[in-house]
């Protein structure tokens, strides 16, 4: 018998979260890597990174003989945001990594 799960996490409240990370990650004195000078097919970049407690819920879907069973889960747990800037440019949220 095969069973099938389907896992998500649902975050609450993502595009403030998103903001949220972007303000608090720019720095507010710029260190100037984004006009260092770089080959030209490069791009100077500087980068910062905050700690940020996120929730949601974990939204687990699983099929076993012929009936599917729903489980809503709330997580509270620490990520590592970094973000990124180029020249001229505004920080942007890249990319994040569980802590847990």
């Amino acid at each position: 018998m095969k069973n099938v799960m389907s896992i998500s996490a649902n975050l609450d409240e993502p595009s403030f979260l998103k903001a949220v990370i972007e303000k608090l990650a720019s720095r507010h004195v710029d260190m100037g890597y984004t006009k260092a000078v770089v080959p030209r097919q490069w791009k100077a970049i500087e980068s910062s990174c905050i700690q940020a407690d996120v929730n949601g819920v974990f939204d687990l879907q699983l099929a076993k003989n012929k009936k599917n069973e729903q489980l809503e889960i709330p997580f509270m747990g620490a990520f590592l945001f970094t973000c990124i800037k180029e020249m001229n440019g505004m920080f942007n949220l890249e990319w994040s990594t569980s802590l847990s």
